[in-house]
């Protein structure tokens, strides 16, 4: 007869702290801190980071079994409001039910500064504490520093007790402002192996690794117990005299470039039990469809089914279906500025209630195209702003947004229904990251999905003008523009209270510029392009009539800075979507003055065809042809390919800056 387990308890072999003790203790700030005014080593930093000490370790409960635990005390001296961002902090929690979720056990917050020769602390309370409810299974604890000052200090401290304990939080050793120290210690049990990923661009200063010995005593009913020792494995990763890390040019989320570890559990070896959990994208896929607020979802009784059938009817080619399907829902969902890959409650009370967010409207799209016979299926993807895919790691919850996909013969249409201005062939800017995952019932179309370079943006500058004998310029003008440059100029259009105040803000991006008269066409239809059209003068002078006169042919539309300006880089140059901009402009010369210099005709290209910019000029008789065109062919510019990048745009640069000159004969 077996003997009953009663009570399990976890001992310690010897007197060891698992947790280093902190260098830190809450409350307790260095007087000297106080009369910083900047940091040497970094004298624009808006903060410095005193230190910021994470501790992570699984531990066994006797009432939760194994848990993980996760402490984090958080030091920072603000030197001006450019710091106040390190103040903010979401603090996501899960909750699954009474046998897994996160709870946290222990919040402080506190700010502090000096009156006379007395610290003054002001405390966050519970009542600053907002929950923000992500989804059924997710909320985030949101709150701010009190009291932030410039010349403060301010630290953070909480404790996270977690059933979920084969998930490690990750951590980052980097941030925006320039920190001290950052030192993050991981104990796990020798049962557990963690698969790790080193993000960034910088190295650990130390590395510190540990084994202390432990041991669990079980205790039966009969009296008895049963001792099992095994070790803990502790490693301490510290960063000293970090970085701030800088934002570059036409750069994705910072997230991508910071100093950072993450964590995914390989596999458990306990004596009697070993388990691999090394994901597989055959099991992400498996898991999301017998999700209840994902796959299964998708299973039952699709919520528009008379909308759906009143489209087959109305809409026989399948291709118009699937738009007016994505227009159907676009236009009747609100949403709700919320990412998510799971629905909030479910699909029918999404479209019940006609708001959500992006999981809610697109997987509801997704629902929708297959009741109206349009073969779809969702594609889970990680935000721009939540950074990039690593490949080696297969980890669900890196994905933080869903959209659908329509597949109607051997064409394929990445959608999403949460922007009202956009049209079907554009996906917001957001989703624009590397690639998603599809996520099908079908297991040979599981696979990876680009979301980069499906359309090309263009910006066209047409203008046929008459240079005066005063050195002014007039003409008519139509600049079109397609895709996403159409859609930002929409937008700037649409923040305008009158189109008068944007003819305003349009002539104040161009020295001189004086508009007569301006029609704007195509402002909501991004299927077409958008046009300015426009008569306006160039008063680049007075009126007197000029023996030499000066003029630059692109009248500032070109590139006039570079905004590459780092010797080398070592991220890619991600501008999003490949572009093409081109100014032709046809000059009518005034009579009387002869062409005393001219800028020379050029090309220059970036290597493997990715680039190139084309600058043309040439007289004909009392005109001057000017034509530029500047074409990136691809999104994404590697780090090896910058150098060129760099002087393709140094070059540009050099050109637009050339000038025609005419002397007067």
């Amino acid at each position: 007869m077996k003997k009953k387990l009663f009570a399990a308890a976890l001992v310690l072999c010897s007197v060891v702290v698992l947790a280093q003790k902190s260098s830190m203790k809450f409350g307790k700030i260095d007087p000297e801190y106080f009369s910083m005014k900047s940091y040497p080593a970094d004298s624009s930093a808006g903060a410095l980071i005193l230190g910021d000490i994470g501790d992570i370790s699984i531990t066994l409960n006797d009432a939760r079994g194994w848990c993980m635990e996760f402490h984090r005390h958080f030091r920072v001296k603000v030197f001006n409001s450019h710091g106040f961002d390190l103040a903010n902090f979401k603090i996501t929690t899960m909750d699954l039910g009474p046998t897994f979720k996160e709870q946290i056990t222990k919040l402080k917050a506190s700010s502090y500064m000096m009156e006379g020769s007395k610290m003054v602390e002001t405390s966050l309370t519970k009542d600053n504490v907002f929950i923000d409810e992500i989804s059924s299974k997710e909320k985030s604890n949101n709150f701010s520093v009190p009291n932030l000052k410039e010349g403060c200090v301010f630290e953070v401290e909480y404790h996270i007790i977690s059933d979920f304990y084969w998930i490690l939080p990750d951590w980052e050793f980097q941030y925006t402002e320039p920190a001290l120290f950052s030192e993050l210690t991981v104990t796990t049990p020798e049962y557990f192996f963690f698969k790790t990923l080193m993000k960034g661009y910088i190295s650990p200063t130390s590395t510190e690794s540990k084994t202390y010995n432990r041991s669990i005593i079980f205790r039966y009913n009969d009296g008895t117990s049963n001792s099992v020792v095994y070790a803990d494995n502790s490693k301490k990763f510290r960063f000293n005299d970090v970085p701030a890390f800088r934002e570059e040019p036409f750069m994705t989320s910072v997230n991508n470039y910071l100093a950072a570890i993450e964590f995914e559990l390989g596999s458990e070896n306990f004596p009697l039990k070993k388990r691999d959990y090394t994901m597989s994208w055959e099991k992400i896929s498996k898991e999301l469809l017998e999700d209840t607020d994902f796959g299964v979802q998708l299973k039952r009784s699709c919520p528009l089914k008379d909308e759906a059938a009143a489209l087959k009817i109305s809409k026989p080619d399948p291709k118009e279906r699937m738009i007016a399907a994505f227009e159907l829902i676009r236009n009747s969902m609100s949403y709700n500025d919320k990412y998510g890959k799971y629905v909030t409650k479910n699909l029918r009370s999404a479209w019940d209630e006609k708001k959500g967010k992006s999981s809610d409207i697109n997987l509801l799209l997704v629902s929708l195209l297959n009741e109206a016979g349009i073969e779809a299926d969702p594609v889970i993807l990680s935000t721009r702003e939540n950074g990039a895919l690593h490949p080696g790691q297969i980890i669900l919850g890196k994905f933080n947004y869903v959209i659908a996909e329509a597949r109607i013969g051997e064409e394929r249409f990445l959608l999403d229904a949460t922007d009202k201005k956009l049209p079907y062939t554009m996906l917001p800017e957001r989703c624009l990251n590397g690639k998603g995952r599809r996520i099908s019932q079908t297991p040979s179309l599981n696979d990876w999905v680009n979301l980069m370079g499906g359309v090309s943006n263009e910006r066209q500058l047409y203008a046929v003008t008459s240079l005066h004998a005063n050195g002014n310029v007039s003409g008519e003008f139509s600049l079109m523009e397609t895709a996403y440059y159409a859609h930002k100029r929409a937008e700037q259009i649409r923040a305008e209270n009158t189109t008068d105040d944007y003819i305003t803000k349009y002539e104040s991006d161009y020295s001189g510029l004086y508009i007569d008269e301006m029609t704007i066409e195509n402002t909501d239809d991004r299927l077409q392009p958008l046009y300015l059209k426009y008569k306006g003068t160039y008063n680049l002078s007075d009126e007197s009539i000029k023996d030499i006169i000066y003029m630059n042919p692109t009248l500032g539309a070109g590139l006039s800075s570079n905004p590459f300006t780092a010797e080398s880089r070592e991220y890619p140059v991600d501008f999003k979507n490949p572009f093409s901009q081109k100014i032709i402009n046809t000059i009518t010369l005034p009579e009387g003055y002869d062409i005393a210099e001219l800028p020379k005709s050029a090309v220059i290209s970036l290597p493997d065809q990715l680039g190139s910019f084309r600058y043309s000029i040439a007289v004909n008789g009392s005109m001057i042809q000017f034509m530029s065109v500047l074409a990136l062919r691809t999104a994404v510019i590697t780090s090896e390919n910058y150098p060129y990048l760099k002087e393709l745009y140094s070059h540009i640069v050099a050109k637009n800056s050339e000038l025609i000159v005419l002397k007067k004969r």
